[in-house]
């Protein structure tokens, strides 16, 4: 038979899994205009729970509304959020699977329309999909941003979920630094590969140090 381990228990840092099948963060487009986790949300996911899926990853969730990606993405950019997060952990929980939150700053790919300001990105380049022009982020939005992914970090903890993942792929905010092709700056953030690396490295840092050692984190 093929897959023999695909049922099998398996293990990541400190949390245990039932089975080695994964469901990936997929945007559900779910969420109301608050950004809020609501019963739609449950319902679709508990029945992936059902199903057997021993390992579910939340759909990328903003960490501040200047990142949201479209105007149905769930948002974790305040405490309000953690009551509606923690219904699903635990309906998650209740079913026998495991549920790690993904969070994210979508940076040039967005729309003002879409975030209610202006769109902001490494370097006012923008993005060939959305095409419309990015503010170039300041050394002080640069850290607000930083300390807004250490907060949410804290709300997914807080929420009883079972990790956080760190979205750094497929064009989003910390990607966009970390690419030479929208990353033109000439300071700390942008320039060789180590200085692109570096919003990355401080994001990771700041939530590691927010969640402590023996939380699951992640990044994509």
């Amino acid at each position: 038979m093929q897959f023999k381990t695909l049922f099998s228990p398996f293990r990541i840092g400190n949390l245990e899994l039932k089975n080695r099948i994964v469901m990936p963060p997929m945007a559900t487009n779910f969420a109301g205009e608050d950004g809020s986790v609501n019963e739609r949300h449950i319902a679709y996911y508990v029945e992936r729970a059902k199903g057997g899926v021993g390992y579910i990853t939340f759909e990328h969730t903003g960490v501040m509304k200047q990142g949201r990606a479209f105007p149905n993405m769930a948002l974790i950019d305040s405490d309000q959020h953690i009551p509606h997060v923690k219904r699903l952990v635990d309906a998650i929980h209740q079913e026998g699977g495991k549920i790690v939150i993904q969070i994210n700053h979508a940076g040039r790919q967005t729309t003002s329309s879409i975030t209610g300001s202006p769109i902001v990105a490494p370097s006012p380049i923008p993005c060939p999909v959305r095409n419309e022009m990015p503010r170039e982020l300041s050394m002080d939005e640069i850290q607000e941003i930083i300390e807004a992914f250490r907060k949410a970090a804290g709300r997914v903890k807080e929420s009883g979920a079972d990790g956080v993942e760190i979205h750094m792929a497929h064009g989003y905010l910390i990607n966009q630094f970390l690419s030479p092709f929208s990353n033109k700056r000439e300071d700390e953030y942008g320039g060789d590969p180590d200085r692109r690396m570096k919003m990355a490295v401080e994001v990771l840092r700041a939530v590691r140090n927010q969640v402590g050692q023996d939380f699951l984190v992640l990044c994509r």
